[in-house]
């Protein structure tokens, strides 16, 4: 005959085995979701108009996707830096709207600056 203590601990001893295995997976399907989210924020494009002064608004409008960044500039030179900046940053595309952006793009290809960055001129 099985003492009482040995029935106890037995019993005590499956419910914490079982616990242990709805928490482990319950972390794994934490885990794995986690990894999906990451996976397909990564994976999203970054977008960003690239406005000179001279472009109008109504342009960039016309232009800009829905999630894409839009930068305005004041000149010349300041839309060449802005350039050299997103692709710093990281954009995955440049859509430049105007003939300054359309320069500044044009002279960021021709210097390779964002190997990665796909630049475009918006027509």
């Amino acid at each position: 005959m099985t003492s009482p203590h040995l029935r106890r601990s037995s019993s005590l001893l499956a419910r914490s085995a079982v616990a242990a295995v709805l928490l482990a997976g319950g972390a794994t399907a934490a885990v794995a979701a986690t990894q999906d989210a990451a996976t397909a924020t990564a994976h999203a494009p970054k977008v960003a108009v690239l406005a000179g002064s001279d472009a109008a608004a109504s342009q960039v409008g016309a232009i800009a996707p829905m999630h894409a960044t839009v930068v305005t500039t004041g000149g010349a030179l300041e839309t060449q830096a802005q350039a050299t900046k997103l692709a710093a940053e990281g954009y995955d595309t440049v859509i430049a709207v105007g003939a300054q952006a359309r320069a500044a793009i044009a002279q960021a290809q021709a210097g390779e600056v964002g190997a990665d960055t796909s630049w475009q001129t918006a027509h």
